[in-house]
């Protein structure tokens, strides 16, 4: 995964309820950092914003998607994302080709 960009869209709906960071490329454990600072100053845009991060048209690694959960999960922006944890609105559209690849992972285990 190396050696590709990160892209990223964001894009606020018209009553501000909503920002979607679509994210295009290989998302990593080094450039995941990246999005949460993306996601931070969507955050920072109107109070209570609900912020989705598509990733359905990216890769992930298993670390990165990882991070990317818990933070989903517990609806704060990690310590790294600025000068500390941060709550967010956050929810997450997984990659495609990430839960392919697990779905295929689990089945080569069974």
């Amino acid at each position: 995964m190396e050696g590709d960009k990160l892209s990223v869209v964001v894009s606020v709906d018209v009553e501000c309820n909503t920002a979607r960071i679509k994210v295009m490329g290989d998302v990593d454990t080094r450039n995941v950092r990246a999005l949460y600072s993306v996601a931070r100053r969507a955050n920072a845009l109107s109070p209570g914003l609900g912020i989705v991060l598509d990733l359905g048209r990216a890769s992930a690694t298993a670390d990165a998607l990882a991070e990317l959960e818990h933070c989903a999960a517990f609806q704060v922006l990690p310590q790294d994302a600025g000068s500390a944890d941060t709550a967010c609105s956050l929810s997450l559209i997984p990659s495609a080709r990430t839960a392919a690849t697990a779905v295929s992972q689990v089945a080569l285990a069974a």
